[in-house]
């Protein structure tokens, strides 16, 4: 028996396609993200057409850990994988995606290059194999592909994600047509559908225009099935099975293969996650890595309260009161700060005053134990930082040094600790220098508000450089003589770490560079 996935498969044309291949016998899983809805699909689907072979899939597309979760469920099956059928769509959403990508087009185009990328061995292996991508003619109508609209929020003229999305679609169509003789690849314009994605889709079918979505499938079940389609690959159809010439954009070879090798680094395909454990003895003035006095399960909640109450809750009142204290004493680092913390929304700083699960993570007491022998007893926070590094990002491009001459008098020590809350790697973490290639690095420029240096690092230096690779709830320590940057975000996954600045109680905090105003938290016993 032939098996066959199709995303979307619960309603409209997606239905209506999984009752088409039901019909002729296959093995069809719905994937979508309403159990309730895909568990009354299957009852229609198997009372419609008696084939018992229908499964679920769970499938959030515009999650590509989603994504990546339903590809091991189906791989875990050990079933072939004959059809592939990308369904699935969005028309006027708002937003981003977990992952910080725009969801029109990270739902529509982006989850599903990822679903086809880690199923496309199985297709292979199945072969004869076919993929479908539901597309529309609205991909005929953007000129250029706009990258940076794919990494920020919904803008107001959703539309035009929405066809960049579907134009997307077809020059993956293009690219993996050309990579394998054993699958098709075809897109299609299944016309205007009295379907769900819209408002306007819902009542097309009481002002009797559009088709139903039992002529929308046609074209789609024509790719998947018909004898005519077995070696056609790469083309575009319209509702009723005939071509449409693919614009420009779609037969540039090179913007395709621009878009497959953007679309791997966007979601951590194009190599495999560094998975090696680093020991950090001190040499390079690195200590680690070590564990917080926490479960995985403890992590796990921790992590969950961060991305739903922590992050998306800023404490208002805290800013505009900082923000009107920084103004009245022209303190314009502190200005800064508070503006790309709002703006940028990757960088929060002071979080732990108003969240008790991030004042735990402070107070560890494996943490504690490990700052003790580094600096004694007398220990006070002065300032705390959370990081989120969405994939295709890089927080801090610039090699540094986090000194803070500005910010810290008075004789004492200082140290920084580097806390993981999720997987950190070699792709999405940050590097640092050997202690024995500092000198070859010259100083550029200083931050004219904390006096931290910026330095630049010649090739041959970064040929040197070493990987941060911590799991979470792992930790690492490391001075202000460390010169490090972030790494460009090439893992597919969101990173989220904690650093937490400390110091002796005999270093004095200065005022004039801080987003919130406060007292240093001790942390002596």
């Amino acid at each position: 028996m032939q098996v066959c996935i199709v995303t979307g498969g619960n309603s409209g044309v997606g239905l209506m396609t999984s009752v088409g291949l039901a019909k002729l016998g296959y093995h069809v899983f719905i994937a979508c993200r309403s159990h309730t809805k895909a568990r009354k699909a299957i009852a229609y689907i198997s009372k419609k057409t008696g084939n018992p072979n229908i499964e679920y899939l769970p499938l959030n597309l515009a999650s590509l850990e989603s994504v990546r979760q339903c590809v091991e469920l189906f791989l875990a099956k050990n079933l072939p994988l004959n059809i592939l059928i990308n369904n699935a769509g969005i028309f006027s959403d708002r937003g981003v995606t977990p992952e910080g990508f725009e969801v029109i087009w990270g739902t529509n185009y982006l989850g599903h290059f990822l679903l086809t990328y880690l199923l496309w061995e199985k297709l292979q292996t199945s072969a004869p194999s076919r993929v479908v991508m539901v597309s529309s003619d609205l991909a005929l109508k953007p000129t250029t592909i706009k990258w940076d609209l794919f990494v920020k929020s919904t803008p107001f003229n959703f539309i035009e994600l929405y066809n960049q999305s579907k134009l997307c679609l077809l020059l993956l169509t293009r690219q993996l047509s050309q990579q394998s003789s054993h699958v098709t690849v075809n897109a299609v314009h299944p016309g205007f559908v009295q379907s769900n994605i819209t408002i306007g889709h819902r009542l097309s079918k009481f002002l009797g225009i559009g088709i139903s979505p039992q002529k929308g499938c046609y074209s789609s079940l024509f790719c998947a099935t018909f004898p005519e389609c077995e070696l056609i690959t790469g083309k575009f159809f319209d509702p009723k099975g005939k071509e449409i010439p693919l614009p420009p954009l779609a037969l540039n070879n090179q913007l395709c293969e621009q878009l497959w090798e953007q679309s791997l680094d966007w979601t951590g395909g194009n190599k495999p996650v560094g998975t090696q454990t680093i020991n950090y003895d001190g040499s390079d003035e690195v200590w680690g890595p070590y564990s917080l006095k926490l479960t995985p399960e403890e992590i796990a909640t921790i992590r969950q309260h961060i991305f739903k109450e922590v992050l998306p809750k800023p404490p208002i009142k805290v800013l505009l009161v900082s923000a009107l204290t920084a103004l009245l004493k022209l303190q314009f680092g502190s200005i800064m700060l508070l503006f790309v913390q709002c703006y940028k929304r990757q960088f929060y700083m002071e979080r732990h005053l108003d969240s008790p699960e991030l004042l735990k993570l402070c107070k560890d007491e494996n943490l504690l134990a490990i700052l003790r022998k580094h600096l004694g007893d007398n220990l006070r926070l002065w300032r705390s930082e959370l990081w989120v590094n969405y994939p295709s990002r890089q927080l801090i491009p610039f090699w540094h040094r986090d000194i803070y001459p500005k910010l810290l008098a008075g004789e004492g020590k200082t140290i920084n600790i580097y806390i993981a809350l999720t997987e950190v790697t070699d792709r999405n973490g940050f590097e640092y220098i050997p202690k024995t290639e500092a000198e070859n690095c010259p100083k550029q420029i200083t931050d004219p508000f904390s006096g931290n240096h910026f330095y630049k690092v010649p090739n041959s230096v970064k040929n040197q450089v070493i990987p941060v690779v911590l799991k979470a709830g792992e930790f690492v320590l490391f001075t202000d003589q460390v010169i490090h940057r972030s790494v460009y975000n090439s893992s597919g996954k969101v990173r989220l770490s904690l650093t937490l600045r400390v110091a002796q109680d005999t270093v004095k905090i200065l005022p004039g560079y801080s987003p919130i105003y406060h007292q240093p938290l001790s942390l002596s016993n």
